[in-house]
C-alpha cells in the first residue's frame, strides 16, 4: 500500500525536521501511519486536533501517557486530553491547581519553553509538584508549548514514562515540537474559520431579523407602536441593557419618547432632558447620518455635564444613530446602552442599528401620511354628510311651501268671505229694531274675533313664508362653502 498521496507538501514540510517521524512514515505499508494521517486529515474540531495530537505522539514516542493541559479561559488547568496505556491512571478531565503544577510559567512557555525531565526525584522540583506526579505514577516527562503564531498559548503537551525514568532523546523533543506546533497552527486556522462562520451566521440571522422586522415595523399603524417595536426589537438583537428614542421635536428639549431595558434599570420613559448637555448641537450632522459608537464614556472626551446626565442612569457604553423624517429631518435618536459594563461596539451592530433607525423614520413618516388620509376621508365624510342634511331640509323646506301657498290661498278667501259677512250683517242690523240688535250683538263680537283672528293668522304665514326663504338661502349659502372645501382638500 502506498500512502503518499494521503500527505500533502504542508504536511510533509511541518515534519520533515523530525528524524524520528521520517523513520516513522518509511514504512509505507504501516496501518499506523494511514490511520494517523487520516485522523489528521478528519479533525474538525479543537478535541479532535487535541486528540490525534495525543495519540500521535504516545504512538511514535512509545510512551506511557500523553496528555495536553489546556490553559484557555473556558477549561484552564484541565486534561483536556489524553492517550494513555491501560496499566497506569486515567487523568482526562483531572483539574490541576497551580502552584503544584506549571502556572507559574506561562510566559515562559509562551516564549518556546521546553521541559525535559529524566528523573522526577532528581529535578529539583517542589515537593508538592512531586507529590502531584507521584499520583498519577510519572517518572519522567516532556513537556512543550502548544503555541501559535501570533503568540496565543493554547496549553502544553505532556509525554509521562511511568514505567521507568528515561533520558529523552533530541529526535523525540523535535517531534513533540513538531506535533505541537501543527496542533496550534490547525487550532488558529480553526479558530479563525469558526470566527469566520459564525459572523456569516450571525450576519444571515441578523439580515433575517432584519426582514422581519421591517415587515413588521411597516405594518405598526401609530405612532406609539412603531417607536415601541423599534427598541424592543433592537433590545432583543443587541442584547444591550437599554434601548431608547430620544425624541428632538422641541427645541432645545428632548423627550425619552420609548424605551425598552432590563428590569434591574430604573424606567426613563418620559424623562426630559434640556441642551447644552445633549445633542443639539449636533443636530445637522445627524440628519447627515452621524453616528456616534461610545464604549467607554468616561474616556471619550464628552462634556462634563453630558457624562454627568449618562452617569446618573448608570450608562457605561452609548451608541447612537438617527431617525429621520422621509424628508431628512431629524425626528430623534435611537441610543443603545450598555450600562453594567464596557462595550465595545461591533461594525456589524453599528450598521444594523442604522438600518433600525432609517426603517423606524420611514415608518413613522407612512403612519404621518397615513393619519392624514384618514383625517381627510374624515373630513370628507362629514362634508358628504352635512350635504346631503342640506338637500334633505331643502325637500322639506320645498314641502312645508306648498302647505303655505296653500294656506294664502285660503287665507285670501276666508278674509274676502268675512268681509262680506261682515257687510251683510251690518246691512241687516240697520233694518231691524233696536231690540233685536241687542239680541245680535253676540253675533257682531264673533264676528270681531274671527277678524282679529284671520289677521294674526296672516301675519304668521307671511313670518312662515320669510323664514322658509331665510333658512333656504342659508342652505344654498352652507352648501357652496363644502363644495368649495371638498373642492380645495381633494
Amino acid at each position: 500500500m502506498n500512502i503518499k498521496p494521503l500527505l500533502t507538501d504542508s504536511d510533509r514540510g511541518k515534519i520533515q525536521q523530525s528524524d524520528l517521524l521520517a523513520e516513522f512514515i518509511q514504512d509505507r505499508e504501516s496501518e499506523l501511519v494511514l490511520d494517523l494521517v487520516k485522523e489528521i486529515r478528519a479533525a474538525v474540531s479543537e478535541q479532535d486536533f487535541y486528540s490525534v495530537s495525543v495519540r500521535t505522539v504516545y504512538r511514535v514516542l512509545k510512551c506511557d501517557r500523553v496528555v495536553v493541559y489546556s490553559l484557555e479561559k473556558d477549561s484552564h488547568e484541565k486534561i483536556i486530553a489524553e492517550a494513555v496505556n491501560p496499566r497506569f491512571t486515567r487523568t482526562l478531565g483531572t483539574v490541576i491547581e497551580d502552584p503544584c503544577f506549571e502556572n507559574r510559567y506561562i510566559n515562559k512557555y509562551q516564549q518556546g519553553r521546553i521541559t525535559t525531565i529524566t528523573n522526577i526525584y532528581e529535578a529539583g522540583m517542589s515537593r508538592c509538584y512531586v507529590e502531584n506526579l507521584e499520583k498519577i505514577e510519572v517518572k519522567a516527562n516532556l513537556v512543550v508549548p502548544i503555541c501559535d503564531a501570533e503568540g496565543l498559548l493554547y496549553g502544553l503537551l505532556i509525554a509521562h514514562q511511568c514505567s521507568d525514568f528515561r533520558q529523552w532523546k533530541q529526535s523525540e523533543i523535535d517531534f513533540a515540537l513538531q506535533i505541537a506546533s501543527w496542533t496550534a497552527e490547525r487550532l488558529l486556522e480553526w479558530k479563525k474559520q469558526q470566527q469566520l462562520s459564525s459572523k456569516l451566521e450571525k450576519a444571515a440571522r441578523w439580515q433575517e431579523q432584519m426582514t422581519e422586522l421591517v415587515r413588521k415595523l411597516h405594518q405598526q399603524e401609530k405612532v406609539a407602536s412603531v417607536l415601541q417595536f423599534a427598541v424592543e426589537k433592537a433590545k432583543e438583537t443587541l442584547e444591550c441593557d437599554r434601548v431608547v428614542i430620544y425624541g428632538l421635536q422641541e427645541e432645545n428639549i428632548g423627550k425619552i419618547v420609548a424605551e425598552a431595558k432590563i428590569s434591574p434599570l430604573a424606567p426613563i420613559l418620559n424623562s426630559v432632558i434640556k441642551d447644552p448637555c445633549f445633542e443639539y448641537r449636533y443636530i445637522d450632522k445627524y440628519k447627515h447620518g452621524r453616528v456616534s459608537a461610545i464604549s467607554n464614556i468616561f474616556e471619550a472626551g464628552m462634556s462634563k455635564c453630558y457624562v454627568e446626565n449618562l452617569d446618573k442612569i448608570a450608562v457605561k457604553s452609548t451608541l447612537v444613530v438617527p431617525v429621520n423624517w422621509d424628508d431628512g429631518e431629524v425626528y430623534g435618536l435611537l441610543v443603545a446602552h450598555q450600562c453594567f459594563k464596557f462595550r465595545e461596539w461591533q461594525t456589524e451592530e453599528i450598521e444594523w442599528l442604522k438600518q433600525v433607525g432609517f426603517h423606524t423614520g420611514l415608518s413613522l413618516s407612512k403612519v404621518k401620511l397615513n393619519e392624514r388620509i384618514d383625517d381627510n376621508q374624515s373630513n370628507i365624510a362629514s362634508i358628504e354628510l352635512a350635504r346631503d342634511t342640506i338637500t334633505i331640509s331643502k325637500s322639506n323646506i320645498e314641502q312645508i311651501r306648498e302647505p303655505v301657498r296653500d294656506a294664502s290661498q285660503l287665507l285670501i278667501e276666508a278674509n274676502n268671505l268675512n268681509k262680506l259677512l261682515i257687510r251683510e250683517f251690518n246691512s241687516i242690523i240697520e233694518s231691524i229694531s233696536p231690540q233685536s240688535r241687542k239680541q245680535t250683538k253676540f253675533i257682531q263680537i264673533l264676528l270681531k274675533k274671527l277678524s282679529a283672528n284671520l289677521i294674526e293668522l296672516k301675519k304668521a304665514h307671511i313670518a312662515l313664508h320669510k323664514n322658509s326663504n331665510s333658512i333656504n338661502e342659508l342652505l344654498e349659502t352652507a352648501a357652496r362653502d363644502l363644495y368649495a372645501k371638498e373642492s380645495k382638500k381633494l
